[in-house]
């Protein structure tokens, strides 16, 4: 596994991919360390990196990198109806849930959403839950600034440093 990061306000963003594409995107409390297992590797992981600080900086509105995260067969499916979300739009879980032809698995649609690995990548800000505790792994101000950044309001905090 390689890695890189990037440096914001919000703290590091750490993106991690094999030789499939991108797995996973964490954004780094104090004194996190990626595991050992993990090789620094900026190269393999620039166009990335750059794609990811042009997003940041609202100068990207689509990504277009391979992603492998690792998930059900369920959960790809839900991540790639996020992926089909426009920039700047939203859609609930419900709505969701009836376009994979199964209105009332929206509660599940919502949990894929929750457990999503690469999120702004897989953009998960954009759907919205009926429980708004139900949010992204990183939280309810994250998503609300990347909602206002595809709105047009680059938050400072998201920017690259």
């Amino acid at each position: 596994m390689y890695y890189d990061l990037i440096n914001t306000e919000l703290g590091l963003i750490y993106l991690q991919a094999d030789d499939q594409g991108l797995k996973l995107i964490t954004i780094a409390s104090d004194g996190y360390q990626p595991p050992p297992c993990w090789i620094h590797h900026p190269e393999k992981l620039q166009e990335y990196t750059l794609q990811l600080k042009q997003y940041l900086s609202g100068q990207r509105q689509q990504f277009s990198l391979r992603l492998a995260p690792d998930g059900t067969a369920f959960q790809h499916q839900v991540w790639q109806a996020i992926q089909a979300i426009p920039y700047g739009e939203t859609r609930t879980s419900q709505q969701l849930a009836a376009q994979l032809g199964n209105k009332q698995a929206h509660q599940a649609v919502a949990l894929a959403k929750n457990v999503n690995p690469i999120p702004i990548l897989i953009p998960c800000h954009r759907v919205i839950c009926q429980n708004p505790r139900i949010s992204c792994r990183f939280g309810l101000d994250l998503i609300n600034l990347l909602r206002a950044l595809e709105k047009g309001h680059i938050p400072p905090k998201l920017r690259p440093l």
